[in-house]
């Protein structure tokens, strides 16, 4: 019996480092494609003032790519001293990520999550650091409020978009599961 719990025990050690594989390539293909097309738009797309006025067509009206650089945060939101705030907020993901993964190592989806988030934040804290500023070129105008156009962003901002995304509602869907088992297991007692 303890023979078949070890093999149990290095079974789940393959299919961690697997996992963990997986997410490092995930990561680094990420990061790649990330840097790989901001560069592309800085040397495809002229640009005056922080802003393209050139949008490329992708979709009709309602995608395009066009050039801004932005050297605030989400939506353009200048924060004092950004550098040190990103050197922070990486620390903190980092934090959280192995507090998650200590605390549900099990969760597949929780590996997944946090390599998309901790993918966005390095590909947008490369710019930071090496340019003083971040690339956003995907412009989304769907026609009406707020989506005329919505905000600028790059695949890094979609990748911390989905990550987060990905994380709260498998979050939340495993409360609700929780809690339905502790209904059901209370009326069973009663």
């Amino acid at each position: 019996m303890a023979i078949e719990k070890n093999r149990g025990d290095v079974m789940n050690k393959k299919q961690t480092v697997l996992l963990l594989t997986l997410c490092l390539v995930l990561f680094l293909g990420l990061v790649g494609l990330d840097q790989w097309s901001k560069h592309r738009i800085r040397t495809q797309l002229p640009m005056e003032d922080f802003y393209s006025w050139e949008d490329i067509p992708i979709a009709g009206d309602w995608l395009s790519f066009t050039h801004v650089e932005n050297t605030g945060v989400a939506f353009s939101i200048p924060i004092p001293m950004l550098k040190y705030v990103s050197i922070f907020a990486l620390l903190f993901i980092l934090y959280f990520f192995y507090r998650i993964l200590r605390e549900n190592p099990g969760h597949m989806i929780n590996y997944f999550s946090f390599t998309l988030i901790f993918a966005g934040a390095i590909g947008n804290f490369i710019d930071r650091f090496t340019r003083g500023q971040v690339t956003d070129f995907i412009k989304v105008d769907f026609g009406f409020w707020p989506f005329n156009p919505f905000a600028i962003f790059n695949v890094a901002d979609s990748c911390i978009t989905v990550g987060v995304s990905l994380y709260l509602i498998f979050t939340l869907a495993e409360e609700i599961r929780i809690k339905r088992g502790l209904k059901e297991n209370h009326s069973e007692n009663a």
